[in-house]
């Protein structure tokens, strides 16, 4: 009787290789998912106006709730939530996966339906609030009523920004210690901007926050003695990105492109504003256009990318910044390459080998950019009732990263 032979310890490596081959990579892992819930998106956003342009789905137009004042503002709000949820239900499997089991710390199942579900009745309440608002002013204005709540909405969105972080996620914020705050101000940050933030998702990065007097959130995680040089590049990095006005040109915009969309697209619609069938319509309208956003707007955020990487660089020393950047990327996507269409399609923060060969080079050609242009979009595309938001790959399952996204 033979016996089995152990291979030999070559022959076990070349297993173990082909094995790490066969097995998708972390980042490979989220952005299936986020194809999945983006296509799922688009895919049922279709469907959906198909069968309400066609009449395989009917509502009457004067859709009645017996005895509520304002009836016809009470109405969209309910037939907006509507869709919501279906959109919601449908896709909870997809967000339980990117929330629950595919990330680096897998929460237990109560503790993750539990954020899930307080970050999407945030939001279900966010696009009730927009609705009637909306609903309301096109019964006196229309559609003009309509856009003006939509442009008043985005605005409001950016303004409470840190506040609705607060409410869709458990995030506790405390002003910086001595220390941090002496490392901001050496960096042109003032020190009383600076607020500190527990978050438990490791691919939490904070950024600028709020209009008027804004602060800068930064994770709890870089404030670590071992992460000082890391958080001395972000700080210049983030002085580079406000005082160039990559953020401004990044909040404009966002505040701008769900006004447009349904400004473009809505007056194609065979109903009024007024009609109940207008507000089934539009989410998935919404949704559209802001798959629009998801393809075209990545290509304005990659510059100001690199352009923050050279700034700091300047003043902190290549070395530091490309340590930064590799330590960023290990607790975010963890991958150093991608290919060229890949990441001209999905990623709009450049791979980590593109970060650092654009520092290699001496003349290195940039076109403007705004900071954080396609993700403050999914944030404000909420107010046009888009519903892409919360499953792209980069926060999809992950309440932490919904109002506040994870970047470079």
């Amino acid at each position: 009787m033979s016996l089995p032979i152990a291979p030999h310890n070559a022959d076990l490596a070349d297993v173990v290789q082909d094995a790490e081959r066969r097995t998708l990579s972390f980042a490979r892992r989220r952005l299936l998912l986020g194809i999945t819930g983006v296509g799922g998106s688009v895919l049922l956003s279709v469907i959906w106006l198909a069968a309400l342009l066609t009449g395989i789905v009917r509502v009457p137009s004067d859709w009645p709730i017996a005895g509520v004042p304002l009836a016809a503002a009470v109405n969209a709000p309910l037939l907006v939530l509507m869709v919501f949820a279906g959109h919601t239900v449908l896709l909870a499997i997809v967000e339980f996966i990117g929330g629950a089991i595919a990330v680096r710390e897998r929460p237990s199942f109560f503790k993750w339906f539990t954020a899930w579900l307080r970050g999407v009745f945030v939001q279900g309440a966010i696009l009730a609030g927009v609705t009637f608002g909306a609903a309301l002013a096109a019964s006196q204005l229309g559609l003009v009523g309509v856009l003006g709540v939509i442009f008043g909405a985005s605005i409001a969105l950016i303004v409470a920004q840190g506040f609705i972080a607060k409410l869709v996620a458990s995030l506790r914020t405390e002003p910086a210690d001595e220390s941090v705050g002496a490392l901001a101000l050496e960096h042109g940050v003032r020190d009383t901007a600076v607020r500190v933030v527990h978050a438990t998702d490791e691919a939490f990065v904070g950024g600028w926050i709020g209009v008027r007097a804004p602060t800068l959130w930064i994770p709890a995680r870089w404030t670590a003695p071992e992460h000082r040089d890391l958080l001395a590049v972000q700080f210049a990095r983030r002085h580079t990105q406000f005082t160039t006005g990559a953020r401004r040109r990044g909040l404009l915009r966002a505040v701008l492109w769900p006004v447009a969309g349904v400004a473009l697209f809505a007056p194609i619609l065979p109903w009024s504003a007024t009609d109940a069938a207008f507000w089934l319509a539009l989410p998935a309208l919404s949704t559209l256009w802001t798959f629009v956003a998801v393809l075209l707007l990545p290509s304005l955020s990659r510059p100001i990318v690199y352009n923050a990487d050279a700034a700091a660089a300047q003043r902190v020393g290549t070395s530091k910044v490309v340590n930064a950047i590799r330590q960023l990327d290990t607790w975010q996507d963890d991958e150093p390459e991608r290919s060229p269409g890949v990441e001209f399609i999905f990623h709009p923060v450049p791979s980590r080998a593109n970060r650092e060969r654009a520092l290699a080079r001496v003349h290195r050609k940039t076109f403007g950019g705004a900071h954080q242009q396609t993700r403050l979009t999914l944030f404000t595309s909420l107010t046009a009732f888009g519903l892409l938001g919360r499953v792209v790959h980069c926060n999809i399952g992950r309440p932490e990263l919904w109002a506040v996204y994870p970047g470079d």
